[in-house]
């Protein structure tokens, strides 16, 4: 039942998906197909949002190359 950290700086609408993919119950997990739609759909410019515009980003989920913490 353990899941990694989702970090603060994580766009929520990817928290979200990871969420539903950890789902204990494994019929409420999304297919592959749905993961990949709503993947799509994120909009991952800024951060997603998570971040205030007034605070510097200190997340690298979204550089190429680089891990988030």
């Amino acid at each position: 039942n353990l899941r990694p950290e989702i970090p603060r700086c994580c766009p929520s609408a990817l928290a979200s998906i990871m969420k539903r993919c950890w789902d204990k119950n494994p019929e409420k997990r999304p297919e592959m197909h749905e993961v990949v739609r709503m993947l799509e759909t994120i909009d991952t410019s800024k951060g997603g949002g998570m971040i205030p515009d007034d605070q510097t980003p200190l997340c690298f989920c979204f550089m190429a190359g680089r891990r988030g913490p």
